[in-house]
């Protein structure tokens, strides 16, 4: 089946602009500027509907790598160790899929971003030198999500260096997305 939701999303941008906002008239002009935010949200997601799956994989892969990482963490509580081994074993299940479902994706990267959480959590309260040294891990794992994110939202305009960033479609081709092994 097609997906059609960029099309959909630029309608509807569409008709606020041609219908709703002439309706208003120049007295509303807070109710045109919703409007007007509306519809740019709407062309914001409509411009990104056809990335959407593939940021979903990009996320999903990139936490797995960094759970993958953390899972050699032996000293941080049982519980929390627990909950990451299971988390690995739903993600490593979905990463085998060929197409994973959005639903998949989601639950899977819920699931290892609270077990990232626990690791974090506990290795800061088992030992001060561990929590910083997790700490390093988790921020040098997601410099790439950061970057996929800036490169996410550039259209927005708020970020402080725009020419830094990386074109989307770059970024959701890289490494990140390939499978972790």
């Amino acid at each position: 089946m097609v997906n059609k939701s960029a099309n959909t999303f630029d309608a509807a941008a569409r008709s606020l602009r041609t219908t709703v906002t002439p309706a208003l008239g120049e007295s509303n002009s807070l109710a045109a500027e919703q409007v007007r935010v509306i519809a740019g949200v709407l062309d914001f997601y409509r411009d990104r509907a056809h990335h959407e799956y593939p940021r979903k994989l990009y996320e999903f892969r990139t936490y797995l790598a960094l759970a993958e990482r953390l899972s050699g963490y032996r000293e941080v509580d049982h519980d929390a160790r627990s909950l990451l081994v299971d988390a690995l074993e739903e993600a490593r299940t979905t990463d085998r899929l060929a197409v994973p479902e959005y639903g998949q994706l989601d639950r899977a990267t819920d699931e290892l971003t609270r077990a990232i959480a626990g690791i974090v959590r506990s290795a800061r309260t088992t030992d001060p030198a561990l929590g910083v040294e997790v700490g390093r891990v988790v921020l040098d794992q997601s410099r790439p999500l950061v970057e996929m994110q800036r490169s996410w939202f550039l259209p927005q305009g708020v970020d402080p260096d725009p020419a830094a960033v990386p074109p989307l479609r770059s970024l959701l081709g890289t490494a990140a997305t390939s499978r972790v092994r």
